[in-house]
């Protein structure tokens, strides 16, 4: 009985550690809640074919959107990156969860989104709007979401 529950422990504790990891396939990504990424993607015509990633971070503390707005610092860096950070927030003591992007390719970017709920294995689609470049985008949500997968990235002069 011991050895059947420490399976069963150690089995639940792989696939909790599992869902917490940043996935990239190809121009694909997949980011768990509580998580900021930064990428340098891989172009191809103006399509983004495959991500390289530069750097992540955990992201656990809810963050105010507006302080998180007022301490974005605009510049005109085109550097080809994307920054990406899937995290829980308020906004006026209201809980949200937010994908922050600030994108430095110099071009509009077009993407597409599949959020998952929390205690769900499906994905459905969400809208997003074109983050343009330099700029800090925001994307919220009331519902109570795990993870956000992101897809089909295209440059728009």
């Amino acid at each position: 009985m011991k050895n059947t529950f420490s399976l069963f422990l150690i089995l639940f504790t792989v696939i909790i550690h599992a869902q917490e990891k940043i996935l990239l396939k190809k121009g694909e990504i997949t980011i768990p809640i509580g998580k900021k990424v930064i990428l340098k993607p891989e172009f191809k015509n103006d399509k983004i074919v495959n991500f390289e990633m530069i750097s992540e971070e955990n992201r656990t503390e809810r963050k105010d959107m507006f302080e998180m707005l007022k301490s974005f610092k605009k510049d005109n860096i085109k550097d080809n990156t994307i920054e990406f950070t899937f995290s829980e927030a308020e906004m006026m003591n209201n809980p949200l969860f937010i994908l922050l992007t600030i994108q430095k390719t110099g071009k509009k970017m077009n993407f597409k989104a599949k959020i998952r709920l929390k205690g769900s294995s499906i994905y459905h689609s969400t809208s997003i709007m074109p983050a343009h470049s330099n700029v800090t985008s925001i994307e919220q949500w009331k519902d109570t979401i795990d993870s956000i997968f992101l897809y089909d990235f295209e440059l728009i002069n």
